[in-house]
């Protein structure tokens, strides 16, 4: 029976987190961020060292990158067991936390990995902290005419729902199927952009519809994430039926 690493001692180091993701007050101040790195990583423990062939269970391995995060520009990938990182050794996850606290936005940073065995040199450039990643304040939204409620993707929010990490966007907590007939979106899908226009916070969202009404557009296209991947909605403004768009 295959086992799960799943409980093993994991970060998501966005630049600066703990546990599933971002709870540091300094994120309250733009001056105090941390750089910004965009992975997630979790430490080696001795089966997966034996595992890969390593005497020690030394250096973090990488489970995931932001997409066009500067890990993923650097071309750190999923896989890779970060040995050095800011020109120090790496050998457990609480060492690369302590550096990249100490990091500033902008910083060129040396980054070796392990990548198949073989040694794989990088340069990865910190960054600012998206503002989609900063959430941190519970917001909602309800959008009576088509019945839809919002919230946006605290913590919180996203260990109570089972949010993939790295994902953004505005999360459905309630669908009326009543008010709109067919409507397409369920519970726990996450609304990533309106009209091609990423949206982070509920209000952000009722702003592009009611833009789109003076507009006078009967509807608006929604970039919508579920459980089978991604896909386009046509939500519309007043009373009406949403389908996805029909794939070519």
């Amino acid at each position: 029976m295959a086992r799960s690493m799943q409980k093993h001692r994991c970060l998501s180091i966005a630049g600066l987190a703990i546990t599933v993701f971002v709870a540091s007050t300094a994120l309250n101040s733009a001056a105090a961020d941390p750089g910004f790195v965009g992975m997630e990583v979790q430490g080696v423990p001795p089966e997966a060292a034996a595992a890969l062939g390593l005497k020690e269970g030394k250096g973090v391995l990488v489970r995931d990158v932001a997409l066009n995060g500067p890990a993923a520009q650097a071309g750190v990938k999923r896989g890779d067991l970060i040995v050095k990182f800011g020109g120090q050794d790496i050998d457990t996850f609480e060492r690369l936390v302590a550096v990249i606290r100490g990091t500033t936005p902008g910083r060129d940073l040396p980054v070796t990995v392990l990548r198949q065995g073989k040694p794989v040199n990088l340069t990865l450039k910190t960054g600012p902290w998206p503002e989609a990643w900063k959430v941190q304040t519970g917001a909602a939204a309800t959008i009576p005419e088509i019945g839809l409620t919002l919230a946006a993707l605290t913590p919180q929010v996203r260990e109570r729902m089972g949010v993939r990490w790295g994902a953004v966007g505005v999360i459905v907590t309630i669908v009326d199927d009543t008010k709109v007939k067919g409507m397409s979106l369920k519970r726990g899908e996450l609304i990533h952009q309106v009209n091609q226009h990423d949206v982070w916070l509920p209000e952000q969202m009722v702003a592009r519809i009611k833009e789109a009404k003076t507009q006078g557009r009967k509807e608006v296209l929604l970039l919508v994430e579920g459980v089978n991947g991604f896909r386009y909605v046509l939500l519309p403004v007043s009373p009406g039926p949403a389908e996805p768009l029909p794939k070519k």
